[in-house]
């Protein structure tokens, strides 16, 4: 059995360059054991009510619970901020680091939290978004995501270009500051929920197999 994070301090050794031995202290500090305590405290506060049947069910293969609740759980998590965590503050996100996301998810599985919806938006476009849309974009798109309003799915695979994406043949035109999409997308998971999808399409029309693919 897995001792809880917050146990007796937790060292690892490894044999670093020049025969060097470097320890690593696994301990978390404690303002990493209050935001730990913070994500448990919260799900034993909201998994009540009509969320109170979920532990423990849910995941990937698992359809033991309605679609509609679990994008209402999701909205829930997002009303406690839970949608925000690797995101930059001034787009309304919580900036924590990638340990604190970890003691997170960690926190949430040992809670028996029920197993969340894809997040395409989340964790696909939003970050794509940030790193590379405009101020516009991320201005009118990036609050609907961690507010859990607006969600995504994806459009990679085709009649023709099911795991292999290299042989993709929509067609992505740019006419003035828009993009026509010509082409046709299969096996998309979720999109009769999505209010978005974002594609893989092909930009040169001349390319073949991964060049000229745009995402």
């Amino acid at each position: 059995m897995a001792a809880p994070a917050s146990a007796a301090p937790m060292a690892a050794s490894a044999r670093g360059a020049g025969n060097v031995w470097l320890t690593m202290d696994f301990a978390l500090t404690p303002s990493e054991l209050a935001f730990q305590d913070e994500v448990r405290t919260w799900l034993e506060a909201h998994l009540v009510g009509e969320f109170a049947a979920l532990r423990g069910k849910g995941g990937t293969g698992q359809e033991d619970i309605p679609f509609p609740l679990l994008i209402e759980w999701e909205r829930e998590l997002a009303r406690g901020g839970w949608l925000r965590l690797g995101y930059p503050t001034e787009l309304g996100g919580r900036e924590c680091s990638i340990f604190e996301q970890v003691i997170f998810h960690m926190t949430y599985v040992e809670s028996r939290a029920p197993g969340r919806i894809p997040k395409m938006g989340l964790t696909l476009a939003g970050p794509t978004i940030v790193a590379y849309g405009s101020s516009a974009q991320q201005q009118r798109f990036i609050p609907k995501i961690l507010s859990g309003d607006e969600m995504w799915c994806q459009g990679y695979s085709e009649p023709n270009a099911g795991s292999d994406l290299a042989n993709v043949q929509a067609k992505a035109v740019l006419d003035g500051d828009q993009w026509i999409i010509n082409g046709q997308k299969v096996w998309t998971s979720l999109a009769q929920y999505a209010d978005w999808c974002f594609v893989v399409c092909r930009t040169d029309p001349q390319s073949k197999r991964h060049n000229g693919l745009s995402y």
